[in-house]
């Protein structure tokens, strides 16, 4: 199959064309024979006519171009992940472009049906008002009785517009309305339309734009289908919050010892993990899991776990299966299963002593060994009935003294550069 020639191509042949018949008149001009004039005078008009027909094409390019990039841009719009408002400025630019048009406006149905003006721009991404167009419902109400685009060249002069009045007082020439539709259902109507020069629009572009809204529509409905998931999972995302907070309290309820420990060494735990670089993503789980650190504590008998006195190495040995029963309850649930470092890890220690899998190092999860150094810190600075207070200063020279034993020393030293943490209640 022979290849279409390109725009270059095409150019470069008219401009040889009219090269050479510059050289015939040129040739013709030396010689002395009355009908030469004639010639010439027919080359001249042959080469304007050449001109003229370069320019009709560069023009046709130009055109051809334009739509190619409207036309690819609303099918980026179809496979992107944008919400509605995003898509909708891609969808009414994208038209306004395609279409040469001045300006335009895309309506939607709401759940009640009415159809309302959500977006109206004009060419230079200008946001119009929705009474700039009141003129226009005509057009729309025709649109959507009949779920048909709608062309006219001249509104002045069509026959379908002749009674109305504010379309001939706003000098409205070239008008394009289509319908957007989803399965043969109406969601909506784009509309675009020029007062500046009858004839922007040709009957070919009805179904241009009739094509376009059926991309446009898909898009817009899958717009709307993200908005509403987002909108679903921030739902699900506060009531999960909602849940851990819950536990939370359950917890301060039970052990009146440690009430207000957990929100502290959670926002402390935020803090440093910002100041080690950690990414927003993954603070979203730290933050759940320092919530959620002593859970495992609500399968340990209360008779154990309020025990006033010495606890008895069968006792402790129980204590520290704390982190066991919250891998066990928090593993089957998807969503809290990025939290789980820190309730099952946050006993273990550098060296390789801690509980409950004698982990070391690096083997240690980072949220883990960024949650011990915040724990102990809140742990110690903070008043008991049996005990109070260390000093801070004291507090940071015992961590000082644990980086390498206990803690992470990447982890203590960026501890120890924060100076913003005093003795909780100062």
């Amino acid at each position: 199959m022979t290849d279409l020639p390109s725009e270059e191509g095409i150019h470069s042949r008219i401009s040889a064309i009219q090269r050479d018949l510059t050289q015939v008149m040129v040739r013709l001009a030396r010689i002395e024979n009355p009908q030469v004039s004639s010639i010439n005078l027919e080359l001249t008009q042959l080469i304007r006519s050449l001109a003229k027909l370069k320019d009709n094409t560069q023009r046709h390019f130009q055109d051809h171009h334009r739509r190619l990039e409207a036309l690819m841009s609303i099918g980026s719009a179809i496979n992107s992940s944008l919400g509605l408002k995003r898509v909708l400025e891609e969808v009414m630019d994208s038209l306004i472009m395609l279409m040469n048009a001045e300006r335009g406006f895309l309506m939607l149905r709401d759940e009640q049906g009415d159809y309302r003006v959500q977006l109206a721009r004009d060419a230079q991404h200008h946001d119009l008002t929705e009474e700039a167009f009141e003129i226009s419902r005509t057009v729309v109400r025709k649109v959507v009785e009949e779920g048909e685009a709608i062309l006219t060249t001249n509104a002045q002069v069509d026959p379908r517009f002749e009674e109305q009045v504010s379309i001939a007082a706003y000098h409205l020439l070239s008008i394009l309305c289509a319908p957007l539709k989803i399965k043969d259902e109406l969601i909506g109507v784009i509309y675009v339309d020029n007062s500046a020069h009858a004839g922007i629009f040709q009957t070919g572009d009805l179904q241009l734009i009739s094509s376009f809204a059926n991309q446009a529509a898909v898009a817009i409905d899958n717009a709307r289908l993200i908005d509403q998931l987002q909108a679903s999972n921030q739902d699900l995302e506060e009531a999960y919050q909602a849940t851990l907070e819950g536990w939370v309290r359950a917890l301060d309820l039970r052990d009146k010892e440690t009430e207000g420990h957990t929100i502290r060494v959670t926002e402390i735990t935020e803090r440093l993990a910002r100041r080690i670089g950690v990414n927003e993503n993954d603070l979203v789980h730290i933050k759940r899991g320092a919530l959620l650190h002593d859970i495992g504590k609500m399968g340990i008998p209360d008779g154990i776990l309020l025990k006033p006195g010495a606890l008895t190495p069968e006792e402790r040995l129980l204590i520290q299966k704390h982190p066991m029963y919250a891998y066990e309850m928090l593993s089957p649930i998807k969503f809290l299963q990025p939290a789980l470092d820190i309730p099952y890890c946050h006993h273990e220690k550098w060296d390789g002593s801690g509980y409950p899998r004698g982990l070391k190092e690096e083997e240690i999860p980072l949220a883990a060994r960024i949650f011990s150094v915040a724990d102990v810190w809140d742990a110690l600075v903070s008043n008991r009935p049996y005990r109070k207070g260390l000093l801070p200063a004291d507090v940071k020279k015992k961590i000082r003294e644990q980086s390498g034993v206990h803690f992470d020393p990447h982890v203590v030293e960026a501890f120890l550069s924060m100076d913003e943490f005093s003795r909780p209640g100062d």
